[in-house]
């Protein structure tokens, strides 16, 4: 498999369709969309509208069952198993709805998680850990148990396990649920600051938070699904 041209879009989506077994309909239909490097876009939508589905898709997580995705150029339906598997690894940071922390230890252990299983050393490892919350503004609780923290700091973590390892593309499934007004205005505005870094983001969402800072918003079953974007 070779990549692309120079200068591809970072996301390509065409016509993509999922039918989930044994569902009446699909939970996507006739999606288009291309992204660039370095946009911010905010997917907008209600409950069941297939954001969750389609950031899925994006992260390799759900092959869809209709249409074609181009990844920096590359034809995802040529990807085994394994190679889907090493692209989340080595591309993509992923953020949901609840932070999943192991609440026992430490902030910086667990965003060190991740570079854990890419076999660094103990130094390495700490070094990037401090980084990555630092760019979240919470160094003061690295050795804080993950237990300890409100629910707004434990999403703050979360945000900086996932950009731990350095992902070009950063996915975040309604990551402001549950948080208050305050708390999820920092983690939208942390995220899209995260673009100045050169990453590119897709934030799912349910309310209009991360559209006053995204690059585009669109919403889900309407502006995307059979319609190129």
């Amino acid at each position: 498999m070779t990549a692309g041209p120079a200068g591809s879009p970072l996301i390509e989506l065409r016509g993509i369709g999922v039918r989930y077994p044994g569902a009446r309909t699909a939970a996507l239909n006739g999606v288009h969309l291309t992204v660039g490097h370095g946009e911010f876009i905010a997917l907008a939508g209600p409950a069941g509208s297939g954001k969750s589905t389609l950031l899925a898709v994006v992260g390799l997580l759900l092959r869809p069952t209709a249409g074609s995705y181009l990844l920096n150029g590359l034809d995802t339906a040529a990807l085994g198993d394994r190679d889907r598997a090493s692209f989340r690894c080595r591309q993509f940071g992923c953020v949901f709805q609840r932070p999943h922390l192991l609440p026992a230890r430490s902030a910086l252990d667990n965003v060190m998680l991740p570079v854990l299983y890419a076999g660094l050393p103990r130094q390495r490892r700490r070094a990037r850990g401090l980084d990555a919350l630092d760019q979240v503004g919470l160094a003061r609780a690295a050795n804080v148990a993950a237990g300890d923290l409100a629910a707004g700091e434990q999403q703050l973590v979360a945000i900086a396990r996932a950009i731990v390892t350095g992902p070009s593309l950063l996915l975040c499934d309604d990551p402001t649920a549950g948080l208050d007004d305050e708390a999820a205005a920092r983690i939208i505005g942390l995220l899209a600051g995260l673009r100045n870094d050169g990453r590119t983001v897709l934030v799912a969402t349910g309310d209009q938070l991360a559209a006053a800072h995204s690059s585009r918003t669109l919403a889900v079953g309407a502006a995307i699904a059979g319609a190129r974007t």
